[in-house]
């Protein structure tokens, strides 16, 4: 199925390195100041969400809006997120979801995690760093030369944690998100393969 692509309000220095292409079918968010990183990327978003209390200036003229109270209980991105599940979308991009207040790069990969029990994935990008979560399942990731992979468990211990294709494996292994053992390791494979069978797994790849 065609993806969801949610532009957040990062610093545009922190994703301006970014290379996607917008499929058709596609269907992209801009949540709140995540306008002017669309605009970054000469990307017309097909709805813009949020409260509107970061955005400098209007909403680009034509692009629907969803707009909401200040006061919510989610943020912006989380907004976007529900909308995109709610149109059936189960695959996720975020754009600038790095880099700026750090409350709010925990909160989106907290979103993550919960995007993984709503039987959906996704994934966060930015110039040096890329973030997905997997539940009770296997992600698999390209090799990415000059970065390192680091793996937490997120919202809870971990159960049969197995990495595969990295420097450093371990096969049925328990991890705890209070000791995180498992930072910088390296891909020695065309391909890692992470494993959790039970559990979710944060899984963050850094540039060098």
């Amino acid at each position: 199925m065609s993806r969801c692509i949610l532009f957040s309000g990062g610093p545009l220095s922190d994703c301006d390195r970014v290379r996607f292409e917008v499929e058709p079918g596609d269907f992209v968010i801009a949540c709140d100041a995540g306008c002017k990183t669309a605009a970054q990327f000469d990307v017309r978003p097909d709805l813009a969400v949020g409260d509107f209390d970061s955005l400098d200036g209007p909403v680009p003229e034509g692009i629907p809006v969803h707009k909401v109270p200040a006061e919510k209980d989610d943020t912006d991105t989380m907004l976007g997120l529900r909308i995109g599940l709610e149109r059936g979308f189960r695959e996720f991009l975020l754009v600038g979801g790095f880099g700026g207040r750090l409350d709010h790069t925990v909160a989106n990969l907290q979103a993550l995690g919960w995007l993984c029990r709503q039987g959906a994935s996704g994934q966060i990008v930015s110039n040096r760093n890329r973030a997905w979560a997997v539940r009770c399942g296997t992600l698999t990731l390209p090799q990415l030369d000059g970065w390192h992979l680091s793996v937490f468990a997120w919202d809870g211990p971990c159960h049969g944690v197995t990495f595969e294709g990295l420097q450093y494996p371990l096969r049925d292994a328990k991890m705890i998100p209070s000791l995180p053992v498992g930072v910088s390791n390296e891909f020695i494979a065309e391909s890692a393969r992470i494993t959790v069978v039970d559990g979710t797994l944060l899984v963050i790849a850094s540039e060098e």
